[in-house]
Protein backbone atom coordinates (compact mmCIF):
# COMPACT_ATOMS: atom_id res chain seq x y z
CA UNK A 1 0.00 0.00 0.00
CA UNK A 2 1.13 3.33 -1.07
CA UNK A 3 0.54 5.57 1.87
CA UNK A 4 1.09 8.29 0.49
CA UNK A 5 -1.72 8.05 -2.39
CA UNK A 6 -4.27 7.95 1.13
CA UNK A 7 -4.55 11.94 0.88
CA UNK A 8 -2.79 15.42 1.20
CA UNK A 9 -2.11 14.61 4.90
CA UNK A 10 -0.81 11.20 4.67
CA UNK A 11 1.82 12.88 2.29
CA UNK A 12 2.75 15.77 4.88
CA UNK A 13 2.91 13.17 7.63
CA UNK A 14 5.73 11.25 5.66
CA UNK A 15 7.59 14.81 4.29
CA UNK A 16 7.72 15.44 8.27
CA UNK A 17 9.06 11.46 9.15
CA UNK A 18 11.64 11.92 6.49
CA UNK A 19 10.63 8.79 4.65
CA UNK A 20 7.48 6.29 4.93
CA UNK A 21 5.81 5.84 7.73
CA UNK A 22 6.05 2.09 9.00
CA UNK A 23 3.00 -0.19 10.27
CA UNK A 24 2.43 -1.30 13.84
CA UNK A 25 3.34 -4.70 14.11
CA UNK A 26 0.49 -7.48 13.48
CA UNK A 27 -1.46 -9.56 16.15
CA UNK A 28 0.48 -12.42 16.65
CA UNK A 29 -1.61 -15.50 17.87
CA UNK A 30 -4.35 -15.33 20.53
CA UNK A 31 -5.16 -12.70 23.13
CA UNK A 32 -6.87 -11.91 26.16
CA UNK A 33 -8.39 -8.43 26.57
CA UNK A 34 -10.81 -6.46 28.50
CA UNK A 35 -12.23 -4.29 25.50
CA UNK A 36 -11.17 -5.27 21.69
CA UNK A 37 -12.05 -2.56 19.67
CA UNK A 38 -11.87 -3.06 15.72
CA UNK A 39 -11.22 -0.04 13.95
CA UNK A 40 -8.09 2.49 14.28
CA UNK A 41 -9.87 5.06 12.54
CA UNK A 42 -11.57 8.45 14.95
CA UNK A 43 -14.30 6.29 16.40
CA UNK A 44 -11.88 2.93 17.36
CA UNK A 45 -9.03 5.55 19.05
CA UNK A 46 -11.83 7.64 21.29
CA UNK A 47 -12.96 4.76 22.53
CA UNK A 48 -9.58 3.38 23.57
CA UNK A 49 -8.43 6.67 24.48
CA UNK A 50 -11.19 7.78 26.82
CA UNK A 51 -11.51 4.56 28.69
CA UNK A 52 -7.89 4.35 29.30
CA UNK A 53 -7.96 7.82 30.73
CA UNK A 54 -10.74 6.81 33.01
CA UNK A 55 -9.94 2.99 34.06
CA UNK A 56 -6.12 2.82 33.35
CA UNK A 57 -6.35 -0.90 34.43
CA UNK A 58 -8.37 -1.86 31.42
CA UNK A 59 -6.52 -4.23 28.88
CA UNK A 60 -7.70 -2.39 25.50
CA UNK A 61 -6.82 -3.95 22.32
CA UNK A 62 -7.68 -1.83 19.10
CA UNK A 63 -7.85 -4.03 15.81
CA UNK A 64 -6.83 -2.63 11.84
CA UNK A 65 -6.87 -4.06 8.68
CA UNK A 66 -4.56 -1.45 7.17
CA UNK A 67 -2.83 1.49 9.68
CA UNK A 68 -4.24 3.31 11.99
CA UNK A 69 -6.15 6.21 10.13
CA UNK A 70 -6.13 4.43 6.82
CA UNK A 71 -10.15 5.55 6.06
CA UNK A 72 -11.94 8.06 6.46
CA UNK A 73 -10.12 9.68 9.54
CA UNK A 74 -6.85 10.16 7.45
CA UNK A 75 -8.40 11.43 3.99
CA UNK A 76 -11.27 13.83 5.51
CA UNK A 77 -11.86 17.77 5.01
CA UNK A 78 -10.46 18.37 8.48
CA UNK A 79 -13.62 20.16 9.55
CA UNK A 80 -15.15 19.39 13.29
CA UNK A 81 -17.82 20.57 12.80
CA UNK A 82 -21.47 20.16 15.17
CA UNK A 83 -23.00 18.75 13.01
CA UNK A 84 -25.06 15.07 12.89
CA UNK A 85 -26.91 13.79 10.12
CA UNK A 86 -30.82 13.34 11.23
CA UNK A 87 -32.75 16.57 11.37
CA UNK A 88 -34.24 17.90 15.03
CA UNK A 89 -37.61 16.32 14.36
CA UNK A 90 -35.87 13.36 13.77
CA UNK A 91 -34.05 13.63 17.04
CA UNK A 92 -37.12 14.48 18.99
CA UNK A 93 -38.82 11.26 17.67
CA UNK A 94 -35.64 9.40 18.35
CA UNK A 95 -36.31 9.46 22.43
CA UNK A 96 -36.91 12.58 24.48
CA UNK A 97 -39.26 15.00 22.59
CA UNK A 98 -37.41 18.87 22.17
CA UNK A 99 -35.21 17.57 24.95
CA UNK A 100 -33.39 15.32 23.53
CA UNK A 101 -32.75 16.79 20.00
CA UNK A 102 -31.53 19.72 22.39
CA UNK A 103 -29.67 17.59 24.49
CA UNK A 104 -27.96 15.98 21.46
CA UNK A 105 -26.88 18.99 19.95
CA UNK A 106 -25.12 20.76 22.75
CA UNK A 107 -23.50 17.76 23.05
CA UNK A 108 -22.37 17.21 19.73
CA UNK A 109 -21.06 21.07 20.34
CA UNK A 110 -19.49 20.29 22.64
CA UNK A 111 -17.53 17.43 21.03
CA UNK A 112 -15.80 20.69 19.15
CA UNK A 113 -14.44 21.57 22.46
CA UNK A 114 -13.64 18.03 23.78
CA UNK A 115 -11.03 17.47 20.68
CA UNK A 116 -9.66 20.63 21.34
CA UNK A 117 -8.84 19.67 24.96
CA UNK A 118 -7.51 16.58 23.75
CA UNK A 119 -5.25 17.58 21.33
CA UNK A 120 -3.70 20.16 23.70
CA UNK A 121 -3.45 17.50 26.88
CA UNK A 122 -1.94 14.70 24.53
CA UNK A 123 0.50 17.04 22.72
CA UNK A 124 -1.32 15.98 19.40
CA UNK A 125 0.15 18.47 16.64
CA UNK A 126 -2.81 18.54 14.01
CA UNK A 127 -3.35 22.36 13.69
CA UNK A 128 -6.24 21.99 15.55
CA UNK A 129 -8.21 26.17 15.31
CA UNK A 130 -11.12 26.95 16.37
CA UNK A 131 -12.28 28.97 13.95
CA UNK A 132 -16.33 28.13 12.78
CA UNK A 133 -17.83 27.40 9.76
CA UNK A 134 -19.20 29.50 6.81
CA UNK A 135 -22.32 28.02 5.41
CA UNK A 136 -22.52 30.29 2.80
CA UNK A 137 -25.43 31.23 0.14
CA UNK A 138 -25.41 31.67 -3.16
CA UNK A 139 -29.19 32.01 -4.68
CA UNK A 140 -32.15 33.50 -2.99
CA UNK A 141 -33.27 29.82 -1.93
CA UNK A 142 -30.24 29.11 0.35
CA UNK A 143 -30.87 32.45 1.55
CA UNK A 144 -34.20 32.05 2.49
CA UNK A 145 -33.16 28.25 3.88
CA UNK A 146 -30.66 30.06 6.10
CA UNK A 147 -32.76 32.74 7.67
CA UNK A 148 -35.31 29.83 8.48
CA UNK A 149 -32.84 27.79 10.00
CA UNK A 150 -31.60 30.59 12.58
CA UNK A 151 -35.46 30.97 13.16
CA UNK A 152 -35.60 27.67 14.21
CA UNK A 153 -32.48 27.90 16.05
CA UNK A 154 -33.92 30.59 18.25
CA UNK A 155 -36.98 28.56 18.76
CA UNK A 156 -35.08 25.99 20.23
CA UNK A 157 -33.08 28.31 22.70
CA UNK A 158 -29.90 28.68 20.52
CA UNK A 159 -28.55 31.96 20.13
CA UNK A 160 -26.35 34.52 18.70
CA UNK A 161 -23.53 33.10 20.25
CA UNK A 162 -24.39 29.62 18.42
CA UNK A 163 -25.63 30.44 14.90
CA UNK A 164 -26.45 34.36 13.18
CA UNK A 165 -26.71 34.99 9.87
CA UNK A 166 -24.02 37.25 7.96
CA UNK A 167 -25.83 39.34 4.97
CA UNK A 168 -23.29 40.09 1.76
CA UNK A 169 -21.19 42.67 3.19
CA UNK A 170 -20.40 40.76 6.65
CA UNK A 171 -19.27 37.34 4.33
CA UNK A 172 -17.08 39.51 2.48
CA UNK A 173 -15.21 41.13 5.38
CA UNK A 174 -14.82 37.19 6.27
CA UNK A 175 -14.10 35.38 3.20
CA UNK A 176 -14.36 36.94 -0.77
CA UNK A 177 -16.33 34.07 -1.60
CA UNK A 178 -17.67 35.14 -5.45
CA UNK A 179 -21.54 35.20 -5.69
CA UNK A 180 -22.10 35.02 -2.04
CA UNK A 181 -25.55 36.81 -0.77
CA UNK A 182 -25.55 35.86 2.61
CA UNK A 183 -24.15 33.21 5.14
CA UNK A 184 -24.84 31.39 8.15
CA UNK A 185 -22.11 31.52 10.56
CA UNK A 186 -21.83 29.11 13.75
CA UNK A 187 -18.68 29.01 16.15
CA UNK A 188 -18.82 25.66 16.95
CA UNK A 189 -16.84 24.34 14.39
CA UNK A 190 -12.42 23.49 14.27
CA UNK A 191 -10.03 22.99 11.29
CA UNK A 192 -7.24 19.77 11.89
CA UNK A 193 -4.97 17.90 9.66
CA UNK A 194 -7.29 14.93 9.81
CA UNK A 195 -4.57 12.68 9.58
CA UNK A 196 -2.34 13.85 11.93
CA UNK A 197 -5.40 13.97 14.35
CA UNK A 198 -5.77 10.24 13.67
CA UNK A 199 -2.11 9.22 14.11
CA UNK A 200 -1.45 11.27 16.61
CA UNK A 201 -4.62 9.38 18.60
CA UNK A 202 -3.54 6.45 17.98
CA UNK A 203 0.25 7.08 19.83
CA UNK A 204 -1.50 8.41 23.08
CA UNK A 205 -3.70 5.11 23.27
CA UNK A 206 -0.24 3.61 23.16
CA UNK A 207 0.80 5.90 25.32
CA UNK A 208 -2.20 5.46 27.99
CA UNK A 209 -1.42 1.84 27.71
CA UNK A 210 -3.64 0.38 24.96
CA UNK A 211 -2.30 -1.88 22.16
CA UNK A 212 -2.81 -1.00 18.38
CA UNK A 213 -2.19 -3.95 16.17
CA UNK A 214 -1.88 -3.09 12.21
CA UNK A 215 -2.35 -5.34 9.38
CA UNK A 216 -5.07 -7.28 10.93
CA UNK A 217 -7.84 -7.62 9.62
CA UNK A 218 -10.72 -8.81 11.30
CA UNK A 219 -12.84 -11.49 9.28
CA UNK A 220 -15.40 -12.42 11.62
CA UNK A 221 -16.72 -10.86 15.54
CA UNK A 222 -19.00 -12.83 17.67
CA UNK A 223 -19.53 -12.30 21.31
CA UNK A 224 -16.47 -12.01 23.58
CA UNK A 225 -14.59 -12.67 20.22
CA UNK A 226 -12.58 -10.94 17.57
CA UNK A 227 -11.20 -12.97 15.20
CA UNK A 228 -8.11 -12.59 12.30
CA UNK A 229 -5.91 -14.84 10.43
CA UNK A 230 -3.21 -14.37 12.67
CA UNK A 231 -4.71 -14.87 16.03
CA UNK A 232 -8.34 -14.15 18.02
CA UNK A 233 -8.64 -11.72 20.52
CA UNK A 234 -10.72 -12.80 23.53
CA UNK A 235 -12.65 -10.34 25.36
CA UNK A 236 -15.62 -9.40 27.60
CA UNK A 237 -16.77 -6.08 24.94
CA UNK A 238 -16.29 -6.50 21.43
CA UNK A 239 -16.76 -2.92 19.90
CA UNK A 240 -17.41 -2.77 15.80
CA UNK A 241 -15.89 0.59 14.84
CA UNK A 242 -15.33 -0.31 10.92
CA UNK A 243 -17.69 2.46 9.39
CA UNK A 244 -17.19 2.37 5.94
CA UNK A 245 -15.57 -0.86 5.66
CA UNK A 246 -17.95 -2.81 7.42
CA UNK A 247 -18.98 -5.10 4.99
CA UNK A 248 -15.83 -6.75 5.28
CA UNK A 249 -16.39 -8.99 8.24
CA UNK A 250 -18.70 -12.06 7.83
CA UNK A 251 -22.27 -11.50 8.91
CA UNK A 252 -21.79 -7.55 8.74
CA UNK A 253 -23.37 -7.21 5.04
CA UNK A 254 -25.78 -4.23 5.10
CA UNK A 255 -25.04 -2.96 8.10
CA UNK A 256 -23.02 0.09 7.21
CA UNK A 257 -22.46 0.88 3.21
CA UNK A 258 -19.42 3.00 1.98
CA UNK A 259 -19.94 6.28 0.13
CA UNK A 260 -17.76 7.40 -2.03
CA UNK A 261 -16.02 10.99 -2.28
CA UNK A 262 -12.87 12.82 -3.49
CA UNK A 263 -10.85 15.78 -2.59
CA UNK A 264 -8.16 18.51 -3.99
CA UNK A 265 -5.88 20.49 -1.74
CA UNK A 266 -3.80 22.93 -3.93
CA UNK A 267 -0.10 24.04 -3.29
CA UNK A 268 1.17 26.41 -1.51
CA UNK A 269 -0.61 29.92 -2.01
CA UNK A 270 1.15 33.06 -2.48
CA UNK A 271 1.11 36.49 -0.74
CA UNK A 272 -0.71 38.33 -3.52
CA UNK A 273 -3.52 35.65 -3.56
CA UNK A 274 -4.08 35.41 0.15
CA UNK A 275 -4.30 38.86 0.32
CA UNK A 276 -7.42 38.86 -2.25
CA UNK A 277 -8.47 36.09 -0.62
CA UNK A 278 -9.31 37.92 2.96
CA UNK A 279 -9.67 34.45 4.64
CA UNK A 280 -7.93 35.64 7.34
CA UNK A 281 -10.00 34.14 10.08
CA UNK A 282 -9.83 30.48 8.01
CA UNK A 283 -12.87 29.29 9.51
CA UNK A 284 -14.37 26.38 7.44
CA UNK A 285 -16.29 27.03 4.43
CA UNK A 286 -19.90 25.04 2.88
CA UNK A 287 -21.46 25.46 0.03
CA UNK A 288 -24.78 23.64 -1.88
CA UNK A 289 -25.57 23.51 -5.16
CA UNK A 290 -23.80 21.47 -5.12
CA UNK A 291 -22.39 20.59 -1.81
CA UNK A 292 -19.33 21.54 -1.73
CA UNK A 293 -16.71 21.86 2.09
CA UNK A 294 -13.23 23.74 2.11
CA UNK A 295 -10.74 24.71 4.42
CA UNK A 296 -7.54 27.02 4.36
CA UNK A 297 -5.31 25.39 5.86
CA UNK A 298 -2.50 26.02 8.67
CA UNK A 299 0.06 26.02 5.93
CA UNK A 300 -1.98 28.16 3.11
CA UNK A 301 -3.55 25.75 1.03
CA UNK A 302 -7.09 25.04 -0.20
CA UNK A 303 -8.56 21.89 0.30
CA UNK A 304 -12.38 21.40 -1.59
CA UNK A 305 -14.50 17.86 -2.03
CA UNK A 306 -18.15 17.62 -1.49
CA UNK A 307 -20.76 15.49 -3.80
CA UNK A 308 -18.95 13.38 -5.96
CA UNK A 309 -20.27 14.18 -9.49
CA UNK A 310 -20.45 10.55 -10.66
CA UNK A 311 -22.97 8.04 -8.78
CA UNK A 312 -21.68 7.90 -5.19
CA UNK A 313 -22.20 3.93 -4.27
CA UNK A 314 -20.64 1.07 -6.21
CA UNK A 315 -21.33 -2.51 -6.49
CA UNK A 316 -21.49 -4.25 -3.68
CA UNK A 317 -20.35 -1.64 -1.28
CA UNK A 318 -16.28 -1.80 -3.49
CA UNK A 319 -14.64 0.83 -1.49
CA UNK A 320 -12.63 3.54 -3.13
CA UNK A 321 -9.05 2.58 -4.53
CA UNK A 322 -6.48 4.32 -2.99
CA UNK A 323 -5.75 6.67 -5.82
CA UNK A 324 -6.04 10.08 -6.82
CA UNK A 325 -9.60 11.59 -7.51
CA UNK A 326 -11.09 10.24 -11.00
CA UNK A 327 -10.45 12.71 -14.17
CA UNK A 328 -13.92 13.55 -13.72
CA UNK A 329 -14.15 14.39 -9.86
CA UNK A 330 -10.84 16.40 -10.45
CA UNK A 331 -12.87 19.01 -12.90
CA UNK A 332 -15.78 19.48 -11.10
CA UNK A 333 -14.13 20.30 -7.58
CA UNK A 334 -11.09 22.28 -9.91
CA UNK A 335 -14.04 23.83 -11.63
CA UNK A 336 -15.88 24.61 -8.60
CA UNK A 337 -12.89 25.46 -6.88
CA UNK A 338 -12.50 28.76 -9.68
CA UNK A 339 -15.99 29.74 -9.43
CA UNK A 340 -15.89 29.95 -5.57
CA UNK A 341 -12.75 32.13 -5.48
CA UNK A 342 -12.05 32.99 -9.37
CA UNK A 343 -8.19 34.49 -8.37
CA UNK A 344 -7.46 30.75 -7.88
CA UNK A 345 -7.89 29.94 -11.65
CA UNK A 346 -3.80 29.73 -11.88
CA UNK A 347 -3.50 28.13 -8.90
CA UNK A 348 -1.82 24.63 -9.55
CA UNK A 349 -3.51 21.25 -7.58
CA UNK A 350 -0.93 19.32 -5.23
CA UNK A 351 -2.57 16.55 -4.55
CA UNK A 352 -5.88 14.72 -5.03
CA UNK A 353 -7.09 11.43 -3.46
CA UNK A 354 -10.49 9.57 -3.12
CA UNK A 355 -12.03 8.49 0.50
CA UNK A 356 -15.03 7.15 1.47
CA UNK A 357 -17.53 7.36 4.89
CA UNK A 358 -20.19 5.08 6.26
CA UNK A 359 -24.09 5.35 6.30
CA UNK A 360 -26.77 3.10 8.47
CA UNK A 361 -29.80 2.58 6.61
CA UNK A 362 -31.75 5.51 8.35
CA UNK A 363 -28.88 8.34 7.58
CA UNK A 364 -28.26 8.88 11.79
CA UNK A 365 -25.06 7.79 13.63
CA UNK A 366 -26.01 5.44 16.55
CA UNK A 367 -23.81 3.78 19.93
CA UNK A 368 -25.14 0.84 21.50
CA UNK A 369 -23.79 -1.85 23.62
CA UNK A 370 -25.26 -4.67 24.44
CA UNK A 371 -24.58 -5.36 28.05
CA UNK A 372 -25.65 -9.52 28.29
CA UNK A 373 -23.36 -10.30 24.74
CA UNK A 374 -20.68 -7.62 24.75
CA UNK A 375 -21.45 -6.55 21.23
CA UNK A 376 -21.02 -2.83 20.97
CA UNK A 377 -21.03 -0.21 17.98
CA UNK A 378 -20.32 3.22 16.96
CA UNK A 379 -20.74 4.99 13.48
CA UNK A 380 -22.46 5.60 10.91
CA UNK A 381 -21.55 9.51 10.79
CA UNK A 382 -22.40 10.47 6.85
CA UNK A 383 -19.32 12.50 6.35
CA UNK A 384 -19.48 14.02 9.66
CA UNK A 385 -17.13 12.10 12.21
CA UNK A 386 -14.69 14.33 13.27
CA UNK A 387 -16.71 16.12 16.23
CA UNK A 388 -19.09 13.04 16.66
CA UNK A 389 -16.71 10.01 17.01
CA UNK A 390 -15.40 12.65 20.13
CA UNK A 391 -19.00 12.15 21.86
CA UNK A 392 -19.13 8.25 20.55
CA UNK A 393 -16.04 7.61 22.26
CA UNK A 394 -16.88 8.99 25.29
CA UNK A 395 -20.22 7.61 25.22
CA UNK A 396 -19.15 4.02 24.60
CA UNK A 397 -16.98 4.73 27.62
CA UNK A 398 -19.89 5.37 29.80
CA UNK A 399 -21.69 2.54 28.59
CA UNK A 400 -19.11 0.01 28.75
CA UNK A 401 -17.87 1.27 32.34
CA UNK A 402 -21.67 0.80 33.55
CA UNK A 403 -22.50 4.38 33.92
CA UNK A 404 -26.19 6.33 34.09
CA UNK A 405 -24.83 9.36 32.78
CA UNK A 406 -26.02 12.76 30.84
CA UNK A 407 -24.00 11.09 27.55
CA UNK A 408 -25.59 7.61 27.83
CA UNK A 409 -29.40 9.42 27.89
CA UNK A 410 -29.19 10.95 24.52
CA UNK A 411 -31.22 9.55 21.80
CA UNK A 412 -28.64 8.39 19.72
CA UNK A 413 -27.88 5.19 21.96
CA UNK A 414 -28.67 2.44 21.47
CA UNK A 415 -30.82 2.72 18.18
CA UNK A 416 -30.69 0.17 15.74
CA UNK A 417 -30.82 0.62 12.13
CA UNK A 418 -32.65 -2.04 9.65
CA UNK A 419 -30.04 -3.32 7.39
CA UNK A 420 -30.07 -2.25 3.85
CA UNK A 421 -31.50 -3.38 0.87
CA UNK A 422 -29.66 -6.79 -1.06
CA UNK A 423 -28.03 -5.98 -4.14
CA UNK A 424 -29.15 -5.08 -6.77
CA UNK A 425 -31.80 -3.54 -5.23
CA UNK A 426 -29.19 -0.96 -3.27
CA UNK A 427 -27.15 -0.32 -6.09
CA UNK A 428 -29.88 0.19 -8.65
CA UNK A 429 -31.75 2.19 -5.85
CA UNK A 430 -28.96 4.04 -5.09
CA UNK A 431 -28.12 5.19 -8.89
CA UNK A 432 -31.92 6.80 -9.15
CA UNK A 433 -31.66 8.22 -6.04
CA UNK A 434 -28.30 10.04 -6.94
CA UNK A 435 -29.71 10.88 -10.25
CA UNK A 436 -33.22 12.27 -9.11
CA UNK A 437 -30.81 14.53 -6.45
CA UNK A 438 -28.39 15.65 -8.89
CA UNK A 439 -32.18 16.96 -11.39
CA UNK A 440 -33.92 18.09 -8.41
CA UNK A 441 -30.49 20.13 -7.67
CA UNK A 442 -30.06 21.68 -11.24
CA UNK A 443 -34.02 22.61 -11.11
CA UNK A 444 -33.26 24.62 -7.75
CA UNK A 445 -30.53 26.75 -8.94
CA UNK A 446 -32.56 27.05 -12.56
CA UNK A 447 -36.59 27.89 -10.91
CA UNK A 448 -35.09 29.63 -7.39
CA UNK A 449 -37.75 27.50 -5.96
CA UNK A 450 -37.98 23.89 -3.68
CA UNK A 451 -37.59 20.74 -5.96
CA UNK A 452 -40.14 18.41 -5.17
CA UNK A 453 -38.02 15.72 -6.96
CA UNK A 454 -35.09 16.15 -3.82
CA UNK A 455 -37.55 16.13 -1.29
CA UNK A 456 -39.18 12.66 -2.85
CA UNK A 457 -35.41 11.72 -3.02
CA UNK A 458 -34.74 11.83 0.58
CA UNK A 459 -37.74 10.21 1.35
CA UNK A 460 -36.68 7.17 -0.90
CA UNK A 461 -33.46 7.47 0.99
CA UNK A 462 -34.52 7.75 4.51
CA UNK A 463 -32.29 11.24 4.15
CA UNK A 464 -34.02 13.68 7.20
CA UNK A 465 -31.47 16.64 7.08
CA UNK A 466 -28.92 17.89 9.66
CA UNK A 467 -28.66 18.71 13.50
CA UNK A 468 -27.11 21.52 13.89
Amino acid sequence: MDKSALSHWWRKMELRNGGPILPRAPLDGDREADVVIVGAGYTGLWIALELLREAPETDVVVLDAKVAGYGASGRNGGAVIAQLNGSRDYWVRRGGGPDGAIRMERAVQGAVEEVGAAVEREGIDCGYGKNGVLMVARTPLEQHRFRQGIEEDRAYGFGPEDSRYLDRDEVNERINVAGALGARFSAHCASVDGGALARGLAEAVEKHGGAVYEGTPVFRISPHKAVTASGTVHAKYVIRATEAYTESMDGQHGQIVPVHTSMLATEVLDDAIIEQLRWNGHEALLAEHPFLHLQFTADNRITIGGDDPQIPYRWRSAPNPDAPASPKAYEHYRRELVKLFPCLEGVQIADSWQGVFGTNRNWAPSVGLNVATGMGHAGGYVGEGLAAANLAGRTMRDLILGRDSELTGLPWTNVTARRWEPEPLRWIGAGLIWAARAVGDRNEVRTGKSSTLVGLANRAAGFTGHLG
